[in-house]
């Protein structure tokens, strides 16, 4: 191991020097290239002060695209694992990130400061960056490099929003749709302290690009107000979120919005054996390929996945009975993350506390297996419930925000 971290950092050294010793404008952009891709993206990001030229290779689309290919083919697939504290002093959150490994092998990005929300923030991660922020105030995170940029704020009457980040990897642009959101209060037949809910349905549909100066908030036409609920999940190029729709606003369904055409539409109703009661244990994921709908009571975990090949659009329930090892009893396993590359399932408890798992689930082989989160540091959070976030899929991006 000692070998092989010598011979790396001896190579990093060299490049540096090649570049160090050469007149900057002498070196061909494929030399230049070749060289960056193989530095560590700490030294990458180093690179931007050579020049504006240089800056702009770094930048390119090209460049970006190969240095994750690189990363991809030399590393295997990880996982983002995020533990929120909270810093008093300040007001504010701080994001630890880390990256895990299906091996156990635990690496620290980094750490962003983020405004003390006035309810949950809810993250999205997709191709190496992750959008926070609660309400109307929203910023992008890269977590590999613990930079970020605040999105401009987008011009509404409201005061409660939701948004959606996506990727769309035709055109290679970020987008981020926000929906502004107007309270109504529904009455509903039952007991009567349960005859009204408040309802948060959207009034109006924006989307952004990110990084396009040229490409400001804009409207999206689309006039049916619905009630958004859980998270959402992208997938080609095409967001995924559940919203509660119809003139009662009783009808579950599935929303889709494509990011390259930027049109919203009402895709298909959930099925209708789903229930409903246990939405707020249910995730919105990718399932090897197709949007799905999972849920879990902790030991039956059942799987809702849409068939888009059919003829008609229908849901195929997976049902599976979890077996829980004894020592795993004490974690809360309610809540699915997502899906690993091999199509296993991820659940992880919502607090770190003491010690922190994350589970992965084989549908074909009906196993568990646990990876522990090594945490190398005294870091405050370890010594308090501290809340915790998964994310399947980590790539480690060179984007630069």
């Amino acid at each position: 191991m000692a070998t092989s971290q010598s011979k790396k950092s001896k190579t990093e050294n060299n490049s540096a020097e090649i570049l160090k010793e050469m007149n900057i404008d002498d070196v061909p952009v494929e030399l230049a290239m070749d060289i960056f891709i193989r530095l560590p993206l700490k030294s990458v990001a180093r690179c931007l002060l050579l020049s504006k030229f240089w800056t702009g290779v770094i930048r390119s689309r090209d460049f970006i695209t190969s240095f994750q290919v690189r990363y991809s083919s030399m590393m295997q697939p990880r996982l983002l694992v995020a533990f929120i504290d909270f810093d008093r002093k300040r007001n504010c959150e701080v994001w630890h990130f880390f990256s895990l490994s299906t091996s156990s092998s635990t690496s620290y990005l980094s750490r962003v400061t983020c405004p003390f929300p006035e309810s949950a923030y809810h993250s999205h991660y997709v191709n190496g960056l992750i959008n926070l922020g609660y309400g109307l105030h929203k910023c992008i995170v890269n977590p590999s490099t613990g930079t970020s940029i605040a999105i401009p704020r987008v011009e509404t009457s409201s005061t409660v929003a939701h948004s959606f980040f996506g990727y769309d990897p035709v055109n290679d642009e970020y987008k981020l749709l926000v929906l502004c959101m107007k309270e109504k209060l529904q009455h509903r037949p039952g007991p009567p302290g349960d005859r009204t809910r408040v309802l948060q349905l959207s009034s109006e549909h924006q989307v952004v690009t990110l990084g396009d100066k040229n490409k400001p908030w804009r409207m999206i036409d689309y006039r049916t107000p619905h009630g958004p609920v859980l998270n959402s999940v992208c997938i080609d190029g095409v967001l995924f979120y559940l919203a509660y729709t119809g003139d009662d606003l009783l009808q579950l369904s599935l929303m889709r919005f494509d990011l390259g055409s930027e049109k919203l539409d009402l895709f298909t109703s959930v099925s209708a054996d789903f229930p409903t009661a246990f939405l707020y244990l249910s995730t919105l994921i990718s399932y090897k390929g197709k949007v799905a709908l999972a849920t879990t009571t902790g030991t039956d975990l059942k799987v809702w996945v849409l068939d888009q090949q059919a003829e008609n659009l229908g849901w195929l329930k997976e049902s599976f009975s979890i077996k829980i090892r004894k020592k795993w009893k004490q974690y809360d396993l309610r809540v699915i993350r997502g899906t690993t590359h091999r199509g296993e399932l991820i659940l992880a408890p919502r607090f770190y506390y003491n010690e922190f798992y994350v589970f992965l689930y084989n549908p074909d082989t009906n196993s568990l297996r646990g990876i522990k989160v090594k945490l190398h540091g005294d870091y405050k959070f370890k010594h308090r419930e501290t809340k915790a976030v998964v994310f399947s899929d980590y790539v480690e991006s060179v984007r630069l925000l």
